[in-house]
């Protein structure tokens, strides 16, 4: 049963997962209630799981001619695929909104971009709101192990900035799906248990079991759903903070998940740019926001409404950085303190930067900004000095050399993406300033970025299906990275 399982082809695989993560919350509906809202997940689980049983049977002979290639089709195949799947027992337990609008909901959980669809309809049930986060937490792992088994393979994803070289085995269908399920064991207890564990240690600090689950939930897939509206809805707010900003350093680096995502030989922990980089931009950012209070607005304020302010810029800082998108309860306080006034236009900037590599952030992430950064290092190092050498080692040499020339590529080519999309959707009768917004949030997967930098609140149930599918499209688009489409829209992947 097990080789029958492993020899389906893998989009069958996640279409027979994605149904079984239905019955989770149909058991909560069946506990908590009401039961008019478990049953569509238990009939829809239950019928879905079928039809995949189906599906595998009519695919078990299936052989691919390139495997690696294959698999790629089928990761992002998933992600236009398995949201209709996901929608269909939403919809079903509430009729009264529109497919379209919980179709863009659970693309946008999917990817862990977390736009908060439904902010203005009347209060959810629990289970409802349990089953986005649910969905945001399983679109995480599924773009670890996507990450770990088929874009590292294929020298995409990040790989590329570390090793240019990389290319995908020849192995057969069953040797390609053993790796990928291999790579789930192995990230699945660290990302399982840490959800545990986060969501025991929310719970200690005060919080309501549905919504420490979903914040815990929220913040290892960096999706940011929350059912009360993120941290000012939370009843022990600094706690919380503090428990959550521990579990982002999980998404900061490739090497959180082990060896599953490492991309090569690795030194210690405290030479790795990801995490170096990270360090200090947040530590620049809050030092220079916090210190501007002493410069343009020198009033007298206690130590307590100080600290307050820098561990509201702490927090903040590094949810955006990690592209989650929660705001600390205190980060309104940034702004008074520093006289800055409006201080979204730094969010906005962390987020395109995103998080480390072979993780659920979205953004260009740190591996490549630090190989942008160590090439013009080292290009100012040859003005002043010629003739020098550059040394640090083969890794490093790869990162500021290859690895710098493929990030600036990547970067060229996000940065081109983001005008097309924001273009189409100014062309679509969105103005200016709400365009660009929107290509942001989507394309880092940034959700709760939207509403934080706007005076009005966008109602994203109110825009039409063009718009609604060309941002579903961005989401897509940032969760798997440009150069993954790009590596299945080549001529030799449709010839093999």
């Amino acid at each position: 049963m097990r080789k029958v399982i492993l020899d389906l082809p893998l989009l069958v695989i996640l279409m027979g997962l994605s149904s079984l993560v239905m019955y989770v919350p149909a058991a909560h509906g069946l506990i908590a209630g009401p039961m008019w809202v478990a049953r569509p997940f238990f009939y829809g689980g239950t019928i879905l799981l079928v039809c995949s049983a189906m599906l595998g049977i009519a695919t078990a002979n299936y052989q691919p001619r390139d495997v690696a290639k294959s698999q790629l089709f089928a990761l992002v195949g998933a992600f236009f695929i398995l949201p209709p799947m996901l929608a269909l027992p939403f919809h079903q337990a509430m009729p009264h909104l529109a497919f379209k609008d919980i179709l863009f909901d659970m693309v946008s959980a999917l990817t862990t971009t977390g736009f908060d669809t439904f902010k203005f309809e009347a209060k959810m049930p629990d289970t409802i709101q349990l089953w986005r986060a649910l969905v945001g937490w399983f679109g995480g792992l599924l773009i670890l192990v996507g990450a770990g088994g088929i874009l590292v393979p294929l020298g995409i994803g990040g790989a590329e900035v570390m090793s240019s070289k990389t290319a995908a085995r020849q192995v057969h269908q069953h040797d390609a799906t053993k790796r990928i399920i291999r790579g789930l064991f192995a990230i699945l207890p660290l990302y399982g248990g840490a959800t545990l564990v986060l969501w025991l240690l929310l719970i200690i600090a005060g919080e309501q079991e549905l919504t420490a689950f979903c914040h815990a939930l929220s913040t290892l897939s960096t999706s940011g759903i929350s059912p009360v509206g993120g941290m000012n809805g939370s009843e022990a707010p600094f706690a919380s903070e503090f428990f959550i900003l521990c579990a982002f350093m999980l998404t900061l680096t490739r090497r959180s998940y082990g060896a599953s995502t490492f991309l090569g030989r690795e030194g210690p922990i405290y030479q790795d740019p990801e995490l170096r980089l990270a360090v200090f931009i947040v530590l620049f950012i809050c030092v220079t926001i916090f210190l501007r209070h002493f410069i343009a607005a020198p009033t007298s304020t206690g130590i307590f409404r100080g600290l307050e302010t820098f561990w509201g810029l702490l927090f903040t800082s590094v949810s955006f950085l990690t592209t989650t998108g929660f705001v600390s309860v205190n980060w309104n306080l940034a702004g008074a303190w520093s006289g800055l006034g409006d201080t979204a236009l730094i969010l906005v900037g962390l987020c395109l930067i995103g998080g480390g590599v072979c993780t659920t952030t979205g953004g260009i992430k740190l591996l490549r900004a630090a190989a942008l950064i160590a090439q013009v290092s080292r290009e100012l190092d040859r003005i002043i000095v010629p003739n020098s050498v550059g040394g640090s080692g083969k890794e490093v040499r790869q990162l500021r050399r290859e690895g710098a020339h493929l990030a600036w590529v990547y970067v060229m080519l996000v940065a081109a993406t983001m005008v097309v999309v924001l273009l189409a959707l100014a062309l679509i009768n969105i103005n200016f300033h709400l365009s660009v917004l929107l290509a942001i949030s989507a394309f880092t997967n940034t959700g709760p970025l939207l509403n934080l930098t706007t005076e009005m609140p966008v109602i994203l149930t109110g825009l039409p299906l063009p718009e609604q599918g060309l941002l579903a499209f961005a989401m897509i688009l940032g969760r798997l990275e440009v150069l993954a489409l790009i590596a299945l829209l080549i001529p030799q992947a449709w010839r093999s």
